[in-house]
């Protein structure tokens, strides 16, 4: 993991790829966890989140300037953006319970009442960055079936090795009923919404540009919706 200084705190980077802007005062990152904060403020979870894949905890700093006070449940084998976080904000260590373990372990020993469950795993291999092959076939029907009634789960997805974006995308999709994908002017990444409560489409990205504009996020302009 390579670590550089910015403007606002740090950025954690593998094979030139950004896994987390770590920005250590309340405001946008004008990256993913953007997005992922502002989704966590529309759809505004009654109960649990749960995180597969904490890196450094990008999406505090954002939650924070939505002024979205809610604790959030996260794994990671990775620990070193656990310590970069409680080192460089110490003062926001109270809103995360994280664990080091494997995601899928982790998961299955959970009862199944998540509200929220966000699923932001990656990999290295071979000068890139990927998304574990769990992500595609053992995480989805599991994260399925740790859900709440009325539960939603959040993807943050990058291209598959040797895979198809269509093909893959659509048998998470299919895995939970229904489902919006965000795309990205900026980005490889898509993110999946899915759930049996997921909002229509027009309604979706009309709160999340909101949120985003009140984030003075970069991405505010920058995203476009679909239905999966």
């Amino acid at each position: 993991m390579e670590i550089t200084k910015t403007e606002h705190g740090l950025r954690m980077s593998q094979h030139g790829v950004v896994i987390s802007e770590l920005r250590t005062t309340p405001g946008p990152t004008h990256s993913i966890a953007d997005i992922l904060a502002a989704l966590i403020r529309v759809l505004k979870p009654p109960g649990r989140i749960g995180v597969l894949g904490f890196a450094g905890g990008g999406m505090q700093a954002p939650l924070c300037a939505l002024r979205v006070e809610t604790r959030v449940d996260a794994v990671d084998l990775d620990r070193m953006g656990w310590d970069l976080f409680r080192w460089h904000c110490p003062e926001w260590v109270r809103r995360v319970r994280w664990k080091k373990a494997d995601a899928v372990k982790w998961l299955r020993a959970q009862p199944a009442h998540f509200d929220l469950l966000i699923e932001d795993l990656s990999v290295p291999d071979a000068g890139d960055v990927f998304k574990p092959s769990i992500t595609w076939d053992v995480l989805p029907p599991l994260i399925r079936d740790r859900l709440a009634p009325g539960g939603i789960a959040i993807f943050n997805l990058l291209p598959p090795r040797g895979g198809v974006w269509l093909r893959d995308v659509a048998r998470i999709a299919r895995t939970f009923g229904g489902a919006r994908i965000v795309n990205f002017d900026d980005f490889t990444n898509r993110i999946l919404i899915a759930g049996k409560s997921v909002p229509p489409v027009r309604e979706l990205g009309a709160m999340l540009r909101t949120a985003l504009r009140r984030l003075r996020s970069r991405q505010a302009g920058r995203i476009h919706l679909r239905t999966a």
